[in-house]
């Protein structure tokens, strides 16, 4: 009885919440939804540049949101590359996911950028720190250009032209709807609203 009443109450309270947001304001509503990568699941997409400092801002908050997610709701990141300066920070974001060292490298590579006043900018730069991880020199070298780094480059371009954003972070839930800190109107209000439009999606499922 009384989990019955606690699921009713967190219902509710979705339902009060999105209420308070309005499509086209707060969020934009995807006239075409895209594909998510598990149809089984509610896909949360952050598209963000490690050069970012609102992305550096958010990831603190973001990495605690998305630890407390339930099983049914996926949550994917993707580096986008909008500037020429973007593009060896996608490739580095790449190679450490490929090679299963993405989890040590996320923050750091938010504090060498944001704190410690590097750049990593160059293939050397960014060998050297991909090796601090217990990379291969010489793997991560080929990686930087190799087949799998090209397809998540692809990958990510073509979401972020399908969701039709032009700046980061941006936030994706369920391929349908496109917000972002500014839009919600600061970082406890994006949560409250991408948790509210997760239940959305999961009554509309």
């Amino acid at each position: 009885m009384r989990s019955w009443i606690l699921g009713f109450v967190m219902v509710a309270c979705a339902g009060l919440a999105q209420a308070a947001f309005q499509s086209g304001v707060h969020y934009a509503e995807l006239s075409k939804p895209v594909q998510t990568a598990d149809p089984s699941k509610i896909e949360v997409v952050e598209l963000f540049w490690y050069g970012c400092p609102h992305c550096d801002s958010l990831d603190p908050a973001l990495e605690a949101w998305k630890a407390q997610l339930p099983e049914d709701v996926q949550f994917v990141r993707l580096p986008v590359v909008f500037g020429r300066n973007w593009e060896m920070h996608a490739r580095m974001f790449w190679v450490a996911k490929n090679l299963g060292i993405l989890d040590q490298v996320h923050t750091p590579l938010f504090n060498a950028l944001h704190r410690e006043n590097k750049r990593l900018l160059r293939e050397d730069e960014a060998v050297e720190f991909l090796a601090r991880f217990g990379a291969d020199p010489a793997v991560v070298r080929r990686e930087l250009k190799g087949f799998a780094t090209e397809s998540g480059m692809r990958l990510a371009d073509a979401r972020a032209r399908a969701y039709g954003i032009s700046g980061v972070p941006a936030m994706v839930i369920d391929g349908r709807y496109v917000t972002g800190v500014g839009q919600a109107g600061s970082q406890q209000a994006l949560f409250t609203l991408m948790n509210a439009l997760i239940e959305q999606r999961r009554s509309a499922r």
